[in-house]
């Protein structure tokens, strides 16, 4: 009885802790995000989808056929064919509002709304968001809810309701700081960036921009996806340019466009030439200007991009106003203010209403001009009180960001009372249970007495004497298992050495094939070769011929993977080009790229339809006549760079080559064709042979794309090929052998303790 009595106290304290902890659990439990399906591929994806979707109609499944739609949708989306996107979320939506599927119905609209946002349907797209956050809070759905509030956030700010837009951001920040998603995070910050960036607020959109970097690179460090690294360098590069910096700006700008053109991304190209074209623009350098506008308009047309549109038509218009061309300049304003009209832009608008002002000046007509300019005011003292209620929102902003951390001050106040309080009770507990336990102890023993204590000591001396049979069966368990181990342990390092002893053999065999140092030696001019394999034998490989009629062919090239199947694919390269260089001697470089890629897959046996049959090479290939210097170039997705001094001027666009320019020299850039050797669905298209007139002094580079794409740096990002042209622009007056030297120990130094992503090879010539 008084030991029932004593544990009482023990069993009460023991459930008000359990309880205390179980309410804190629920207090602080975060409902986790969905995740979308992604894919690398959007081919393989929209195979699977299709697969997908003709299963769910032969099932008559439409848990799955809600999701097949929904998935071609968002896959079409991401192919920019808004049209079919639309009409796959269409049906995904009709499907989950029958299923009464609450999430599929979210889903469906944010998505749709997403379309209409880039068709610049900004209204539809806002009625979309909004059913989609009523529907989101009614499930209580945190992760969509923030979504959505972003969502909803940008189109305020494009329409000019800066005050609601604003609001939803913080909303939409709350939610994510509290789940610490850092995805959700840097996307809120990136759009409070552009925000403020229209707001005139530029130091403020400068913090917000670095915040979303610094997320975007920290997400980019896992999952090695970068393309919020990218928008945030943009958006940087745009408030540079605010703020003057055209050095900056010019610099971000570039940076980007050569990360969309890598990417195949035409809508970044498009805004990033608006960029360009607007820079210029400001540098008084119209003609620049005018070829990145067009660029841009171009691009946009190409794949129905109304985005910034109207932007995009009053700076046309002001390049043709410059040049004087009223009638154009004219016929570019009034696309801009109708443009703006149509999708209620009013800063557009005040915009386009001075510059249709100031061009109906020029052409004499002075009644329309006034009327233009008084249209023009109206709208801009509209902006002017927006200004007030911008500044307002700047308060009430710095306000909120002051109450949020106080409010973060305070829920670490109150997790540190919680923590105080059940440490508390927890030494309460364990005080209270040693004093109950200290005198039930005492209780029982002398109850029981001596005869207890023996058959106690009995129980004890038994249980020791099992335990010690159950380790000594234990230990000779464990010597077995240890002996076994070590067995395989040396089967696994005897087979490890032989693997490794005959890729090193092969490795010797490749480099037998491969042109000798004594054979580089032999062209009549200073070369070099930069020539690291990932593993031990490479999937890279370059070749030398000398051809009957005294002219000289250099290839480089780049197969399918690395290591021994990169190396089974070199060799067969090297051999078949052994084989048309001897029965084809005279051919020209486009046309031996023609007939290695017939033989590569009949080679491989490779046959249309198949997308498993990918494997192939990407080859650089140049014939030069030694007497006149005459080059002739083709290539399959691989370039030929040849670096120049003295201001070479060549237009960039289609197929022809393109230019850097730093200190008094010229990289020329000669792209190949985008297709491989080997099996590819634009296998019938020839390849094309471009002339070029080497000049002495000229260093011609051919590499792969190893160097290129190898990780390393602070940020562990790829070395890029805007950094390459910067280094083969700043060694291209050193010697061959000290330029070998010098790209060897960038990489090196760059890559630092990183792995080896790819083989790496560059080629070097001096032309003499």
């Amino acid at each position: 009885m008084i030991y029932r009595l004593l544990i009482l106290p023990f069993v009460f304290i023991l459930m008000y802790a359990s309880e205390s902890y179980c309410k804190d659990v629920k207090k602080d439990g975060v409902v986790p995000q969905s995740v979308e399906f992604k894919s690398s591929s959007a081919d393989s994806s929209l195979i699977v989808a299709y697969k997908d979707l003709e299963k769910a109609i032969s099932q008559n499944d439409s848990a799955l056929l809600q999701q097949s739609h929904y998935q071609l949708g968002y896959i079409y989306y991401n192919k920019n064919s808004f049209k079919k996107s639309y009409e796959h979320l269409s049906h995904s939506l009709s499907i989950a509002r029958s299923r009464k599927d609450e999430k599929g119905i979210s889903l469906a609209l944010n998505r749709l709304g997403n379309v209409k946002q880039l068709q610049t349907n900004y209204l539809q797209a806002l009625d979309l968001y909004q059913s989609a956050l009523k529907i989101n809070k009614s499930s209580e759905n945190n992760a969509e809810i923030a979504r959505t509030l972003v969502n909803l956030a940008n189109i305020y700010s494009i329409i000019g309701q800066y005050q609601l837009s604003i609001e939803h951001f913080l909303q939409a920040l709350d939610i994510h700081q509290v789940a610490d998603d850092k995805e959700g995070l840097a996307w809120t910050s990136l759009g409070i960036a552009r925000l403020f960036k229209r707001l005139n607020l530029l130091d403020r959109a400068m913090e917000y921009a670095q915040s979303a970097l610094d997320y975007y690179r920290t997400i980019e460090q896992k999952t090695g996806n970068s393309v919020g690294v990218t928008l945030s360098l943009s958006e940087l590069g745009s408030i540079y340019h605010k703020l003057g910096d055209y050095e900056k700006a010019l610099e971000y700008s570039y940076m980007v466009l050569d990360i969309n053109k890598a990417n195949g991304n035409i809508h970044g190209q498009a805004s990033n030439h608006i960029s360009l074209g607007v820079i210029f623009l400001d540098q008084n350098d119209n003609k620049l200007a005018g070829k990145h506008l067009k660029e841009a308009l171009r691009l946009k047309e190409t794949v129905g991009d109304s985005l910034d549109l109207s932007t995009l038509y009053r700076f046309l218009g002001k390049v043709e106003f410059r040049e004087n061309n009223t009638q154009r300049a004219l016929q570019y304003f009034s696309q801009s203010k109708a443009f703006a009209h149509k999708h209620r832009l009013i800063p557009d608008l005040s915009e386009s209403y001075l510059s249709l002002s100031e061009v109906y000046t020029k052409m004499g007509q002075n009644a329309k001009a006034l009327k233009a300019y008084k249209t023009h005011s109206i709208y801009k003292d509209s902006l002017n009180s927006s200004d007030i209620a911008r500044l307002e929102m700047q308060y009430e902003f710095e306000k909120r960001e002051k109450e949020q951390e106080l409010l973060s001050q305070q829920r670490e106040a109150l997790q540190e009372a919680r923590l105080e309080r059940q440490r508390v009770v927890l030494i309460f507990f364990i005080i209270g249970f040693i004093l109950a336990g200290s005198l039930a102890a005492f209780i029982f023993y002398s109850y029981r007495e001596k005869k207890r204590v023996n058959m106690l000591l009995l129980n004890q001396n038994n249980e020791i004497r099992r335990q010690k049979q159950e380790i000594e069966s234990q230990k000779e368990e464990i010597e077995q298992q240890r002996d076994f181990v070590t067995s395989q342990r040396d089967k696994i390092a005897h087979q490890q050495r032989l693997i490794t002893d005959s890729i090193t053999y092969a490795s010797r065999i490749q480099s037998a094939i491969l042109p000798s140092k004594e054979t580089l030696k032999k062209l009549p001019w200073d070369s070099f070769v930069l020539y690291k394999p990932k593993n031990i034998v490479s999937g890279d490989f370059y070749w030398i011929s000398h051809l009957s009629n005294n002219n000289i062919l250099l290839a480089a090239a780049d197969c399918t993977g690395h290591g021994v199947p990169g190396a089974f694919m070199s060799m067969l390269g090297v051999t078949l080009l052994r084989e048309i260089a001897g029965k084809y001697g005279d051919s020209k470089p486009a046309d031996i790229l023609m007939k290695l890629r017939e033989m590569v897959i009949m080679s491989l046996n490779q046959q249309p339809g198949k997308i498993d049959q990918t494997d192939g090479m990407d080859m650089a290939l140049t014939q030069i006549n030694p007497s006149t210097l005459e080059m002739l170039f083709a290539g399959a997705y691989l370039s030929a760079v040849v670096v120049r001094k003295g201001d070479v001027t060549v237009d960039g666009d289609g197929k022809n080559p393109r230019v850097t320019k730093s200190d008094g020299l010229s990289l020329i850039e000669y792209r190949g064709d985008k297709m491989p050797i080997g099996h590819h669905v634009l296998r019938k298209n020839p390849f094309v042979n471009q002339t070029i007139q080497l000049e002495r002094g000229d260093m011609l580079y051919l590499f792969s794309d190893g160097y290129i794409d190898q990780f390393g740096g602070e940020s562990n990002s790829k070395f890029l090929l805007y950094n390459f042209r910067k280094l083969l622009l700043s060694i291209h007056n050193e010697d061959v052998e000290n330029q070998q030297r010098i790209l060897d120990k960038t990489i090196e130094d760059y890559r630092d303790d990183k792995k080896q992503v790819d083989d790496m090879m560059v080629i070097g010539v001096r032309i003499v």
